[in-house]
């Protein structure tokens, strides 16, 4: 992994952020059980923000705590995937629909500067960076539709997709091109608020990728 440099003032999010490369990027595998006493030794840090850390984990959907109190990273089955994706196209294309009627123009500078970003990333075939910017701009447009239900129902599912769109950008590198061509549609039709094309361009976005996914897995 890369250097841990912790800083005092930010000690629990420094924690969270590095174990959450750890978790998405497959240097901590997928089911790998965390013990708190490696990572303390590991990072040189005491455990209250570890716990801290595994909490903000849990909820992102990317950490299991069972009842013994052991911590397990989460492994997605194809059920799963399934599953996620049959939320993902109707939550995320809903949102689109309301993002475009509702958006303001602070919200649409942030979609644009997450835009420029992938543009930046696709570039530099930086896995790890591009799939940060993906996750914000989806939730940028999630947050723009201004239904908090929608919000927390996305947010839970964060861990499943976590793992979803690294499978994905990471065995099919050519792909980060055309979902950024995906990206910037959305993003037009968000803009020129048509909400009906908005959400028909995000259902084909996500029905995409989870046909690709599959054909994947099918291999």
């Amino acid at each position: 992994m890369s250097q841990f440099v912790v800083k005092k003032t930010t000690l629990k999010e420094q924690v969270y952020e590095y174990l959450k490369s750890g978790i998405i990027m497959g240097q901590i595998a997928p089911g790998e059980r965390l013990i708190e006493e490696k990572i303390s030794e590991t990072l040189k840090v005491s455990r209250s923000p570890i716990r801290e850390a595994v909490r903000m984990l849990e909820k992102d959907g990317l950490l299991i705590v069972n009842a013994t109190g052991g911590v397990n990273v989460v492994n997605p089955s194809r059920d799963d995937y399934r599953n996620l994706y049959e939320i993902r196209v109707e939550m995320e294309s809903l949102a689109a629909y309301y993002a475009a009627h509702r958006r303001n123009q602070e919200e649409i500078a942030v979609m644009a500067s997450f835009v420029q970003e992938m543009k930046k990333e696709v570039t530099a075939n930086n896995l790890k960076e591009l799939l940060d910017v993906n996750f914000r701009f989806h939730e940028s447009i999630v947050c723009a539709s201004r239904n908090p239900f929608l919000e927390t129902m996305t947010l839970q599912l964060r861990g499943v997709n976590s793992f979803y769109r690294k499978s994905i950008l990471e065995k099919n590198p050519g792909y980060a091109q055309e979902a950024l061509e995906d990206h910037e549609e959305i993003f037009t039709a968000i803009v020129e608020q048509n909400p009906d094309n908005a959400r028909e361009l995000m259902r084909q976005h996500i029905e995409h990728d989870y046909q690709l996914f599959m054909k994947m897995a099918a291999k």
